[in-house]
C-alpha cells in the first residue's frame, strides 16, 4: 500500500489572549478584524508561516518559502535549492520537479517557480479563520526604548491587540493533489505536529499568548468530505465578548458529532491532538463506533 497522504479534513482550535494573532500590514499592523460581526480574523498564510517556521527550525526540514530576511525571487530560491542538491542545468524537467518537491512545504502547500515552468497545487489547504467569540481591538500606547540623540523624551509606540479570541480553522488534505505533489502521510504527521508545536512555541512580542487547544483530523476511506468543519463548532456563551479565558468558553461539538455519526461508513479513522484543558471535550468522539486515536500534546 502506498504512503501517499490520505483524503482528510482538519479542524484546528486555538486561542489568543492579549495578543495580535494576525496583524494587517495595510492597517498599521492592527489585528485583522470583521467589523460587521465583531470577530477577529486569521489568514491561512499566517498559519502556514507558523508551520513552515517550526518545520524548518525545530524539525530541520528544507523549506522553499523560508523566513529569510533577504528578499529574493522564487526562481533565485529555486536555484539555491538545486545547488544544494547538486542538480545541474538540464533540459530534463523531471530533475527540476524532483528538486522542487524536495521541499516539504511545496509538497504540502504547493508552490511556483515561474521561469522553470513549475506550478504545483498542494495537497493541504486551509481557510481563513474567525474567532468563535465576539471581541474588540484594543489600542495601547507606551514609550519606546530609544529616542533621537539629545532628545528629552523617548519615542512612543502603539500596540494593537485583542483581549481574547478562540479560533476555529478548517483545512483539507486532497489525496489526488497529494499524488501529484508526492505529499506523504509522514509529511502530514509532521505538519500536524508543527501546527500544534509551532503555535505553542510562538515567541514574538505580538504573537506570544496563543495556545493550541484541539486538533481533529478526519481520515476518509475515499474522496468524500463533510466540508466546513469550523461551522459545526459552536460557542454557547450568550455574551461571548466578555470571555477572557479558555475555561469560560462553553463549546459544543454536537453538530460535528452528528455529522460524523451520520457518515461514519465513509470514515476510516479520526486522530485528535488535545490539550489537558480539552480532555473532557473529546469524550463524545471516543463514544463513536469508529477508530479514534488520541494524542495528548
Amino acid at each position: 500500500m502506498d504512503n501517499i497522504a490520505k483524503q482528510s479534513e482538519i479542524l484546528f482550535l486555538w486561542d489568543a489572549k492579549m495578543t495580535n494573532p494576525n496583524g494587517d500590514m495595510l492597517n498599521d499592523n492592527a489585528p485583522r478584524y470583521d467589523e460587521i460581526d465583531r470577530r477577529a480574523v486569521v489568514s491561512d498564510v499566517r498559519v502556514k508561516r507558523t508551520i513552515r517556521d517550526d518545520l524548518q527550525e525545530r524539525l530541520n526540514e528544507t523549506i522553499f518559502v523560508n523566513n529569510s530576511e533577504d528578499i529574493i525571487s522564487a526562481e533565485s530560491r529555486f536555484r539555491e535549492i538545486k545547488e544544494k542538491l547538486g542538480v545541474k542545468k538540464s533540459k530534463d524537467k523531471t530533475e527540476d520537479k524532483r528538486a522542487f518537491l524536495s521541499c516539504i512545504d511545496n509538497r504540502l502547500f504547493g508552490g511556483v517557480a515561474p521561469n522553470s515552468n513549475i506550478q504545483i497545487i498542494g495537497a493541504v489547504q486551509f481557510s481563513w479563520a474567525k474567532s468563535l467569540n465576539e471581541t474588540d481591538i484594543i489600542l495601547s500606547q507606551g514609550t519606546g526604548a530609544f529616542g533621537k540623540d539629545g532628545a528629552k523624551n523617548k519615542t512612543f509606540r502603539t500596540d494593537n491587540y485583542i483581549p481574547y479570541g478562540l479560533f476555529a480553522m478548517y483545512g483539507t488534505i486532497n489525496r489526488l493533489n497529494a499524488k501529484k505533489s508526492n505529499a506523504t502521510e509522514e509529511d502530514i504527521v509532521k505538519m500536524l505536529d508543527s501546527i500544534w508545536s509551532g503555535t505553542k512555541l510562538l515567541n514574538t512580542r505580538s504573537k506570544i499568548g496563543q495556545k493550541p487547544r484541539l486538533l481533529i483530523r478526519i481520515i476518509y476511506k475515499d474522496s468524500y468530505m463533510i466540508g466546513l468543519l469550523d461551522e459545526l463548532v459552536e460557542l454557547k456563551n450568550e455574551n461571548s465578548d466578555t470571555i477572557r479565558r479558555f475555561d469560560e468558553c462553553d463549546i459544543s461539538f454536537k453538530k460535528l458529532i452528528d455529522a460524523v455519526e451520520h457518515l461514519k461508513s465513509k470514515i476510516e479513522k479520526i486522530v485528535i491532538y488535545y490539550d489537558i484543558s480539552t480532555k473532557e471535550l473529546i469524550d463524545n468522539f471516543k463514544k463513536l463506533d469508529l477508530e479514534v486515536e488520541t494524542i495528548e500534546a
